[in-house]
């Protein structure tokens, strides 16, 4: 498991097992819009980034995180 996933599974309290990139706002019940915040703020302090409103709301999903990530020149 990356960080990422990591730090996913951890927020929505589920096993690490059951994230992937596809895990998000559509597909699990407990990312609502409190664990999004939270989520987001977890990446940022692990990752060192300042993720803006903007960029939040367009992350919908650990595949959104991990291409954000990406664009940051950052690994997941």
């Amino acid at each position: 498991m990356s960080t990422l996933e990591k730090i996913v599974a951890d927020v929505l309290g589920v096993a690490e097992e059951e994230i992937d990139d596809e895990t998000g706002t559509a597909t699990a019940a407990s990312w609502n819009s409190l664990r999004h915040v939270q989520i987001i703020a977890a990446v940022g302090r692990e990752y060192g980034l300042r993720i803006t409103p903007r960029r939040a709301r367009s992350c919908r999903s650990v595949g959104d995180l991990r291409k954000l990530l990406a664009e940051e020149g950052r690994s997941a």
